[in-house]
């Protein structure tokens, strides 16, 4: 079987109705986040993982993460026509659905092992410009347990942040996946992996 990425993402039943999933945007709590499921067929899947086994990727620890990802430019050809062609795809409903300007992504392929975590931070920089995080899930020979996606509610008074409360909690299942809004207050983090491994495509839409 030939890859060839543009062929890979599809815009699914799912997206037939914006409306509705502008409404779910706008209204997901305790910020702007969409699931959605089976976003590749299995044939293309297959086709994509084996593509993904050329693409190298190295162990990254730091005081609030332990996990292994590719380098934030990919390595290879087929992550990069990937991510070329997940922006194509998804940019344009996404800017529809959401209203923010989306002209490119970019993409890293992650694993989570026993261990592996993400501590509850926002992905919010100024600088840097970040518009929508995402992650799509991939199917794992060893099916993780814990590395759930977890958002939290954040209290504000007079400008201050004075609490946090756990919010809703997003099983990585396999060709899941998950778009959730960048601002100052999208407080989330990855759950400790007990077991098996995490495996994901993530990264970010840009203006």
């Amino acid at each position: 079987m030939t890859f060839v990425a543009d062929a890979v993402w599809r815009l699914g039943l799912a997206w037939s109705d914006e409306s509705a999933l502008r409404a779910s945007w706008s209204t997901a709590r305790p910020f702007g986040h969409l699931v959605l499921d089976d976003v590749v067929d299995e044939a293309r899947l297959r086709g994509m993982l084996s593509a993904l086994d050329e693409e190298p990727i190295e162990q990254g620890t730091a005081e609030i993460y332990a996990f292994e990802a590719s380098k934030p430019e990919p390595a290879t050809d087929a992550l990069r026509a990937l991510r070329e062609s997940f922006a194509a795809t998804f940019g344009p409903p996404l800017a529809r659905i959401t209203g923010k300007t989306l002209r490119r992504a970019d993409m890293r392929l992650y694993a989570y092992r026993e261990g592996h975590h993400l501590l509850p931070h926002t992905d919010h920089q100024e600088e840097v410009g970040r518009a929508l995080a995402y992650a799509y899930y991939l199917p794992s020979p060893e099916p993780p347990v814990g590395g759930e996606l977890e958002l939290f509610t954040c209290r504000v008074e007079h400008g201050a942040l004075v609490e946090t409360l756990p919010g809703p909690v997003i099983e990585p299942r396999a060709n899941r996946l998950v778009v959730f809004d960048v601002g100052d207050l999208s407080l989330h983090q990855v759950r400790e992996v007990t077991s098996g491994v995490r495996l994901s495509l993530s990264g970010w839409f840009y203006p």
